[in-house]
Order: C-alpha cells, then structure tokens, then sequence
C-alpha cells in the first residue's frame, strides 16, 4: 500500500511539472487593461477624468469583486507561470501627471487597488524641476514616483518620443512608428532604429537608476505600433507592450500588442462594469 501511495506521489509530481498549475479562467478568459491619464475637478473626456468620477469607478470596481493586478502578474500569466485572482483587471495610466500622484493615488491606497503608470521619462521632473515645456499639465517628480511604491509600478512611456512625425508610408504617426522624415529628410532603416532604439534604452535606464528596478512594460505613444517598433522593443529587454484596441487580453495575444481600453471619464461606475462585460471581458 505504501508503494501505491508513493508511485501516486511521483505521477502527481511529474504531471504538474509538465503542465503549469490550473490558470484563472479558460484560455479564452479576457482580462480588460484599463487606461487613464490625468484627473481634474469638474472635467471628464476620454483623457481626462474628475477625482469624484474616478473613485466612484474604482470603488464600483471593488465592491464588484474585481482584484488589481501587476504587469508581470498579467505577463507570468500569459506565459503560463501563475494564476490570477477572480476577475483580475490591470488599471494604468499614461505619461505621468502630478495629478496622478495628488489625486488617484489617495484613492487607490484607499481601495487597495495596484496600479501602473507608464511615464515619459524626461518629463519626469527632478525635486523642485520645471516642467519640460511651459504649458504642459504638471508632471510628478522622482521623489514622488517613489513614494507611490507600495500601491504602484512605474513603467515607459517612451523617453521623449510622445510626439508625431512625417511617415514614409505618409501621414502622421507616432514617433516610433517606423522610418519619418527628419527636417525634410526621409532617415533610413539604421537611422530610424537607432532613434528609437537609443530612446527606449534612455527610458529604461532612467526608471532602473532612479527607482531601482526595471521596467518590463511599454506603452506606446497614441496607442499604435508596427511590426519595427514591436520588434525593438523587445530587442532592448522590454517582455510586453501596449496598444490601444478596446478589448480585453487574452492568452495567446501578441505580447508586444496588448490591447488597452480607454476608459471615459463620464461613464459611472456601474457604467464602467457594464463596458467591460460588453466587450467580453
């Protein structure tokens, strides 16, 4: 009996480390990326959202059993490494406003809610710094970041390529989009890579010098990509990457294209669950 019982041990064994333990969900299973920017009193749009609004939604969120989670949680998970929480949802925000810091980080600590800043990091200002541009909305400082460790992960936004240029294929697009004229002149595939490659290196080592840790996120600025810009952000050691899709993530999608949904600052909480379970997630 004793030898039955071991055998079954080491066939229970051997199964699990051939198939990871059981993940949240089927693979089927939309986990909604949420995305925000900058909140302010009495404003709400697709980017900007009031502090009343937000914590309604995020309050709506808890009491409907979502759970926050991290980026490498979300990445563990679609590489078969862990399992998530009951109804798991990422929230994130873009770019790196003090508003963030003054207003949504009180109500996420509240919540205990995590969630992720993606920031262009030389707009980051140094303690007692001046904004990068005069009229831009105030952005937080490094001292802030920091502070906000317990209920946040800062990841890139790029380094200063928030921005858009003349594409070879024409059009504006997004800095990093691919190959863009560059005072009148169309660069080159090498001259295109290294920009955008020296940019994202920038980034990365301005979140690792500052906050101690490395961040293996990217947002892409206006939410699109292309195949070149996937493809070196991978290149510099970024594990995943973000575009803008309205949908929810699910097993199997690109890495280096998950979908974000952009969430309105008007819509109420109950609002809010409504949208994610209409759009499957």
């Amino acid at each position: 009996m004793k030898r039955i019982v071991i055998f079954l041990v080491i066939v229970a064994s051997s199964i699990w480390l051939i198939k990871p333990y059981p993940i949240y969900g089927s693979k089927n299973e939309k986990i909604p990326v949420l995305m925000y920017h900058h909140l302010e009193k009495d404003v709400n749009n697709n980017t900007v959202i009031s502090p009343e609004n937000f914590e309604n939604q995020i309050k709506t969120l808890k009491e409907n059993g979502y759970n926050s989670i991290t980026t490498q949680e979300l990445y563990d998970y679609l590489n078969g490494k862990t399992k998530l929480p009951k109804n798991p949802v990422l929230i994130t925000f873009d770019d790196g406003y003090l508003s963030n810091y003054e207003k949504a980080y009180p109500i996420l600590k509240k919540y205990k809610m995590h969630a992720e800043i993606f920031v262009i990091t030389s707009h980051i200002l140094e303690k007692n710094g001046k904004n990068a541009y005069p009229n831009e909305i105030p952005k937080m400082n490094w001292d802030q970041l920091k502070e906000m460790k317990d209920y946040i992960t800062i990841q890139s936004h790029t380094w200063n390529s928030h921005y858009k240029l003349q594409s070879f294929g024409g059009g504006m697009k997004g800095a990093i989009y691919g190959r863009s004229y560059i005072n009148g002149k169309l660069e080159s595939q090498e001259e295109y890579e290294e920009r955008v490659k020296k940019d994202f290196i920038l980034s990365r080592k301005m979140i690792i010098e500052k906050l101690g840790y490395e961040p293996i996120a990217l947002s892409y600025p206006y939410g699109t990509n292309s195949e070149d810009a996937m493809k070196l952000a991978k290149d510099v050691g970024f594990k995943m990457a973000f575009v803008i899709k309205n949908k929810g993530v699910t097993m199997g999608d690109n890495v280096y294209a998950l979908s974000r949904i952009t969430v309105n600052g008007n819509e109420t909480g109950a609002e809010l669950i409504k949208k994610l379970k209409d759009s499957g997630t």
